[in-house]
């Protein structure tokens, strides 16, 4: 399959998931407003803040940047300005696309990303997943899991980076990620929320699937568990 055919596949689930979902919420003008304003942030942040950070120090804290200023916040300010999952699930669908379609021609855009690893595709995938599945059901799961990952797991790796000079998992990355994800989970859902932020942490050392993954849902699924026996 040519790399050409393979884009117009990406670039086409893209568009019936976001025909789909339009269908099922329609968004607001000021929902899509307030879409293009953010997309346009997150593009600044990928395509022009995130470089001088590369330079200055490397691609691994670029990349937890890039988390830091565009999921993360988006994932924050998600319930306060959308009423519907359709513009969050669409634009993380949207990143998700932007980060494949260079690895389909068989490039990658070398200020962030790594040759063979997809994890800020699979970041993007899970955002969009969380919001979608848990919008109607508690909306601040999906935040504080994405929170978790964006937050918790990027002061992992810039504390791994500094200290271990490599792209490698370590105890003082564990620490710097329990030491932010316990608290604000407690802060955020009480107990539930503290145990949640343990998980996550403890979850992102498994080197077999990519934590981009693992911390958001299973965190997520200690905090619905909770949800489910109404402890939240």
């Amino acid at each position: 399959m040519s790399p050409q055919v393979r884009q117009g596949i990406a670039v086409a689930v893209f568009l019936v998931i976001s025909l789909v979902l339009a269908m099922m919420w329609p968004p607001s003008v000021q929902e899509i407003v307030w879409g293009v304003i953010l997309v346009i942030w997150v593009l600044l942040m990928i395509y022009k803040a995130s470089k001088p950070v590369a330079r200055r120090w490397n691609k691994y804290i670029a990349r937890k940047f890039i988390h830091f200023t565009t999921g993360g916040l988006v994932a924050v300010l998600a319930p306060f300005i959308f009423e519907k999952p359709t513009v969050p699930v669409v634009g993380a669908a949207g990143m998700a696309l932007l980060t494949i379609l260079p690895r389909l021609r068989g490039e990658v855009m070398d200020w962030y990303q790594v040759e063979g690893n997809y994890g800020d595709t699979w970041f993007c995938v899970s955002f969009g997943l969380l919001f979608l599945i848990f919008w109607y059901v508690d909306v601040w799961i999906a935040v504080l899991s994405a929170v978790f990952m964006a937050y918790g797991d990027g002061v992992t790796g810039i504390v791994r980076s500094v200290v271990y000079k490599r792209w490698v998992k370590g105890f003082w990355g564990s620490v710097a990620m329990a030491a932010l994800s316990i608290p604000t989970g407690f802060l955020v859902k009480g107990l539930p929320g503290l145990i949640a932020g343990a998980v996550a942490t403890v979850v992102e050392v498994f080197p077999k699937v990519d934590d981009n993954i693992t911390v958001p849902f299973a965190s997520a699924a200690v905090l619905y568990l909770f949800h489910a026996l109404q402890v939240l």
